[in-house]
C-alpha cells in the first residue's frame, strides 16, 4: 500500500463523513446554517420567559457509525446550535467549548467541519460575521482530554449566533449523551441516533419534561461507500419549549433533574463472530469491585495494621467498644484530602504511613481494621449528593464516587465514615445521604438505605430585659445538635474558637456581645452550646409612648426559601429538621402590653411537619415566646410543594409580627 500521510487520511475520512451525513439524515432537518428568520432577530424578549438572558432557538444533534478503511468502525457526532442573545448577561453563550478525548491505547476524537457566525440586524438588514480562525483556541484539559474553544464575534444584545461541528471518534461503543435542557430556555432540541443491530445499548432517559417526539424505527444502516449495509434502529427524540433549568433550594445536584438521554453499551453481537457483553448484573458488579487492585484486593492486606488492632483489643472487649475504638483511631489519625472516589489512591499501607488519603483510603482502612478486630465489616459504595442519584435499574460503575464502611452492632447495621473526625459514631455526613448505597460483600451485594435519623437541630433560649429606651439586654444560649453540631464543630476546628466568635459577631452587627463561652466542642454525644451576654439594638423601636419589639430578634425565618409558585421536582432537605426558639422578655416598669401576636399551630399534610408559635404573659411583667419548626420528612414530592410553600409563608409571616408595649 502506498504511503498516505495521517493528515491526508483524516482529510479523506472527513470528506467521506460529510457526504455520508448528507444522505443519512438529510430529510426534514429542523435548522439550516445561515438561514435566519428576521423575526428572531427582531425579538426583544422571549415571551415564555421574559427574564431569560438568552434562548436556544434550535439545538440539533446526530450520532451514527461509519466505516473507515484506515481505522475501522467509528462514531460520528454532529451538532448544530443556534442561540438568540437577549441581554448582556447572555454574552457567555457566545463562547463554546468542544471536548475531545484520547486514550492511552491510541484512540482519538477529531473535530471537523467547524464553522460559526453571528447575525445582527442593522438598518433592517441582516449583517453576518463569520467565526474566524483567530477566535478558535485549542486547550489541553488533562492527560486524556482536550478542548477546542470558540468565541463568536460582534455579539451584542439582539444578536443571533450559531455554530456547527462534527466529531469523529475512534470509540465506536460510546454514543454521546444529549441534554435537552440548559440554564436558558430552549425552543427546539432534537437528537437523532442510528445504532446497527450488532450493537446493543441501554438508553437512559431522565428529567421532568415530556418528549414531543420519541420514536424508534428499524431500517438499513449504510456505513459508507463500498460497505455492506446492516439492519439497525433509527431513534429520534424531540423536545419543544423546554424551560430553563435553574438551581432551587434543597436540591441534590441539578443534573439529577435535567432532561437528557445517555447511552451505555450493553453488548456487541456480530454475525458469525464472538459476542461480547458489557452490561453486568449487580452481582457481577460486586465481583468486579472485589477483583480491583485498588478496591477489593486492598481489603486482603492487613499486616501493617495488626499492632493497632492488638492495642485496641486490650481495652475494648465488646463489639460496640471495638467499633468505637477503631472509628476513633482512623478518624483522628487520618486526614481526608477532600478527594472522593471508591478506589484507593495508591494502596492502604501507604495511606496509613502518610496519614492522609481520599475517602476510599480512609474508609477501606477502617474496614480492614474492623476485620482485624474480628468483626464483620464491608464497604458500601455510593454516590454523594453533589454527584447525583444512582440508577438502580442500570449497573453503571461511573455513577459511584464514594465509599463508606458497614458493620453490625447488636444485630443492627451501622454505617461509618471516618473522614469527619467531628462526627458521632454511626452518623454519616450529609453529603452521603443520597437514597441508597451498594453493600459489597465477598459473594453477594445488596442495596442499603443511606437515610439518617440524625436531625439538623438548633435550640435558642433567651432571658432578656427590655429597657425603656428599646434595648434588649440579657443572656442567650444556642444549642447546636445533630448535623448543626457537626457543622459548627468543623467550623471551630477550621477557624479556631476565637475566629468563630469573631465571625458570629460580624454576622450579628446589632448585637453588642460582652461575654461568650462555648461548651461541648470535644464531646460529640452532647449539643455544642454557645452562651452570650448581649445587648441588642434595632429589633425594638421607640415611637412616643410605644415600644415595638420583634420577639424573634432576627433569628426567625425572614424569607420563604420557596419563592416559586410551582416546582416540578422534589424538595430534598437531606435530613430531618428541628428548630426551637424559647424566649422570656421582662417588660420595663411602667409599661403594659398593648398588642401581642396570636399563637398558631400549622401542620403539613400526613404529619409531614409542624410549626407551633405560642406566646403568653406571666406575672411580674414577663412575656414568653416559643417557636418550633419540625420537618418530619427529608424529602417532599412535587405534589407536596404547594403545601410546603404555604407552610413557610405562615412561618415567615408569624416571625415578622411584633409585640407592642405602651407606657402607662
Amino acid at each position: 500500500m502506498p504511503f498516505v500521510s495521517t493528515t491526508l487520511r483524516y482529510t479523506l475520512l472527513c470528506v467521506c463523513s460529510t457526504l455520508f451525513h448528507l444522505s443519512t439524515f438529510a430529510q426534514d432537518l429542523p435548522i439550516k446554517f445561515g438561514k435566519i428568520d428576521i423575526a428572531d432577530l427582531q425579538m426583544k424578549v422571549y415571551p415564555k420567559d421574559t427574564a431569560a438572558e438568552a434562548v436556544i432557538l434550535a439545538d440539533y444533534g446526530e450520532s451514527y457509525h461509519q466505516y473507515s478503511s484506515v481505522v475501522g468502525l467509528q462514531m460520528i457526532y454532529f451538532r448544530h446550535r443556534r442561540i438568540k442573545i437577549l441581554k448582556k448577561a447572555g454574552y457567555d453563550w457566545a463562547t463554546h467549548a468542544i471536548l475531545t478525548t484520547h486514550s492511552r491505547s491510541g484512540g482519538k476524537e477529531y473535530i471537523s467541519d467547524l464553522k460559526g457566525a453571528t447575525y445582527n440586524l442593522v438598518d433592517g438588514k441582516i449583517v453576518t460575521e463569520k467565526l474566524s480562525k483567530e477566535s478558535i483556541f485549542d486547550e489541553k484539559i488533562s492527560e486524556y482530554h482536550s478542548q477546542k474553544k470558540i468565541s463568536l464575534p460582534s455579539v451584542k444584545e439582539g444578536s443571533i449566533i450559531e455554530y456547527t461541528y462534527r466529531i469523529t471518534s475512534d470509540f465506536d461503543t460510546e454514543i454521546k449523551a444529549w441534554e435537552f435542557q440548559k440554564s436558558i430556555p430552549t425552543i427546539w432540541s432534537e437528537y437523532r441516533v442510528m445504532i446497527p443491530s450488532f450493537y446493543k445499548f441501554q438508553v437512559i432517559s431522565q428529567g421532568y419534561e415530556p418528549f414531543l417526539i420519541s420514536e424508534k424505527k428499524g431500517e438499513n444502516i449504510n456505513f459508507g461507500p463500498n460497505v455492506e449495509s446492516e439492519l439497525g434502529d433509527k431513534f429520534r427524540w424531540v423536545m419543544k419549549d423546554v424551560p430553563a433549568l435553574k438551581e432551587e433550594p434543597f436540591m441534590t445536584t441539578i443534573d439529577d433533574y435535567r432532561a437528557q438521554i445517555e447511552f451505555e453499551i450493553a453488548a456487541y453481537t456480530p454475525k458469525g463472530g464472538s459476542h461480547k457483553y458489557y452490561s453486568i448484573t449487580w452481582q457481577d458488579f460486586a465481583k468486579t469491585l472485589n477483583d480491583y487492585e485498588n478496591f477489593g484486593l486492598q481489603l486482603k492486606k492487613s499486616h501493617f495494621i495488626k499492632d493497632v488492632a492488638t492495642n485496641i483489643k486490650v481495652t475494648a472487649k465488646d463489639t460496640l467498644s471495638k467499633v468505637q475504638a477503631a472509628y476513633d483511631y482512623v478518624s483522628k489519625n487520618m486526614t481526608w484530602n477532600g478527594n472522593t472516589s471508591f478506589f484507593s489512591s495508591s494502596n492502604l499501607k501507604k495511606a496509613f504511613e502518610t496519614k492522609t488519603g481520599n475517602c476510599a483510603d480512609i474508609n477501606l482502612l477502617l474496614v480492614v481494621l474492623l476485620r482485624e478486630l474480628g468483626l464483620q465489616a464491608d464497604p458500601v459504595v455510593l454516590s454523594t449528593r453533589d454527584n447525583g442519584r444512582v440508577l438502580d435499574n442500570y449497573v453503571l460503575e461511573r455513577k459511584f464516587n464514594y465509599v463508606i464502611a458497614h458493620t453490625i452492632v447488636d444485630g443492627k447495621p451501622m454505617l461509618l465514615d471516618a473522614t469527619e473526625p467531628m462526627s458521632k459514631l454511626g452518623v454519616l455526613p450529609i453529603r452521603c445521604l443520597n437514597e441508597n448505597g451498594r453493600l459489597i460483600q465477598e459473594n453477594t451485594a445488596d442495596w442499603i438505605s443511606l437515610s439518617s435519623k440524625e436531625k439538623m437541630s438548633k435550640t435558642l433560649i433567651l432571658n432578656m430585659n427590655i429597657t425603656p429606651e428599646g434595648q434588649v439586654n440579657g443572656n442567650l444560649d444556642i444549642a447546636f445538635a445533630g448535623y448543626y453540631g457537626q457543622d459548627y464543630r468543623q467550623r471551630i476546628k477550621k477557624e479556631t474558637k476565637d475566629k468563630f466568635i469573631e465571625n458570629f459577631k460580624k454576622s450579628h452587627p446589632n448585637w453588642e456581645i460582652t461575654k461568650t463561652s462555648i461548651e461541648g466542642i470535644e464531646d460529640f454525644t452532647v449539643p455544642l452550646v454557645t452562651k452570650f451576654e448581649t445587648s441588642i439594638n434595632e429589633k425594638s423601636n421607640v415611637a412616643g409612648n410605644l415600644i415595638y419589639l420583634s420577639p424573634m430578634i432576627g433569628e426567625g425565618e425572614e424569607k420563604n426559601p420557596f419563592a416559586g409558585s410551582e416546582r416540578k421536582f422534589p424538595v430534598d432537605f437531606g435530613t430531618l429538621v428541628d428548630e426551637t426558639f424559647v424566649a422570656t422578655y421582662t417588660i420595663p416598669a411602667g409599661y403594659v402590653i398593648e398588642e401581642i401576636p396570636k399563637s398558631i399551630k400549622v401542620s403539613l399534610p400526613e404529619d409531614g411537619g409542624r410549626f407551633m408559635f405560642v406566646i403568653g404573659t406571666q406575672d411580674q411583667g414577663k412575656i414568653t415566646v416559643s417557636s418550633k419548626i419540625s420537618l418530619k420528612k427529608t424529602t417532599y414530592l412535587a405534589e407536596e410543594y404547594e403545601s410546603l410553600r404555604k407552610f413557610y409563608d405562615q412561618i415567615v409571616q408569624k416571625h415578622a409580627e411584633q409585640i407592642v408595649l405602651k407606657k402607662q
